[in-house]
């Protein structure tokens, strides 16, 4: 060593300073020449078939203004106790959001919004893991997780 500490890390430093200012400088990116010559249009099919929606159908938005009728899930008149469903999942787009119910017998699952109706009872979404039902002054709350123990 040379008796002065930090000199040989000071000098490395330069050195790489003067190698990289001695490097040819590269032209600006030019685009992918896998991507040269394709289109949008050419892409139509691929944004017509998201690759992360599970139905390879891109999202239909709801027109603002636009009131649907409540949908019926399932009409059952002489149903007095709340319906035998799990809340699997609570989808929000754009501020709307729609409730996902299982049927634990047959599998199916109902896409429902707060107002809709299931077996009859009126689904409200409390929140982002909470669904509830009413009818007729009862209510029946379904919950993604259980409350912690």
């Amino acid at each position: 060593m040379n008796g002065r500490p930090g000199f040989g890390i000071v000098a490395g430093v330069a050195l790489l300073a003067m190698a990289g200012a001695a490097l040819p400088q590269s032209e600006p990116s030019a685009p992918a020449p896998w991507l040269s010559g394709v289109s949008l249009e050419k892409l139509e099919a691929t944004r017509l078939h998201p690759l992360f929606s599970p139905s390879r159908q891109p999202p239909v938005p709801d027109e603002p203004g636009v009131v649907a009728a409540p949908v019926v899930a399932s009409v059952s008149e002489a149903s007095t106790s709340a319906p035998e469903v799990k809340l699997v999942g609570i989808i929000s787009i754009g501020g709307n959001h729609q409730a996902l119910l299982q049927d634990p017998a047959s599998g199916q699952i109902h896409r429902l919004k707060s107002g809709d109706r299931l077996q009859n009872w009126v689904v409200s979404i409390v929140d982002n893991r909470t669904v509830k039902l009413e009818q007729d002054g009862r209510r029946q709350d379904y919950r993604m997780f259980a409350p912690s123990q």
